[in-house]
């Protein structure tokens, strides 16, 4: 009989406790979106700068480069596909056929994890690109995340010192560091 005592007494503790709950589930509501908010407050923007380099039609690659990066960081497979068909048409010129094939294999595929495996050659690349060419204004983050491919690790490019890790997107935001300023 005492066994049976202490759960009953337990589960009559806790009836009680939740009846006698001050709050209603409206300001239990309300607590949650009020944190909410001080999360989104507390979160310091991106700041948005641009680059520029002396051809304006490596300017517009890398800018192009960018955005597909950052639908990369947001896991959205659907916008990593445009952004990736909007830099193969930027690339016209025979000199970027290798840099072509793998934004073509982005451009092909809404998975964002088919899409990342094609964005660590398009992004070597990118950085060969960025260090061969003039940069005459603003500057691009050589950022590196160890874990990437299976712990091979693998780069990329962004306009800003903080990290906003392309191949774990929202999983692992922000894995990774700056290894160079170019």
């Amino acid at each position: 009989m005492k066994n049976l005592r202490t759960p009953i007494a337990l589960s009559l503790l806790i009836a009680l406790s939740l009846a006698c709950s001050s709050k209603s589930p409206e300001d239990q509501t309300q607590v949650v979106q009020s944190e909410s908010h001080k999360i989104q407050e507390e979160t310091p923007a991106m700041t948005t700068t641009t680059i520029a380099f002396k051809d304006e039609s490596t300017t517009q690659i890398f800018n192009s480069y960018l955005a597909l990066k950052d639908a990369l960081v947001a896991t959205d497979g659907e916008k990593a596909s445009a952004e990736a068909n909007k830099l193969n048409a930027l690339l016209a010129d025979e000199n970027y056929n290798s840099i072509k094939a793998d934004v073509q294999k982005i451009a092909g595929s809404t998975d964002p994890k088919t899409q990342r495996e094609s964005f660590d050659s398009l992004s070597d690349q990118m950085i060969a690109l960025a260090k061969s060419s003039e940069l005459t204004s603003g500057n691009l983050f050589l950022q590196h995340c160890p874990m990437a491919n299976g712990n091979a690790g693998a780069n990329w490019l962004s306009l800003s010192e903080e990290i906003r890790n392309p191949y774990f997107g929202d999983k692992m935001l922000k894995c990774g560091s700056v290894t160079e300023k170019i």
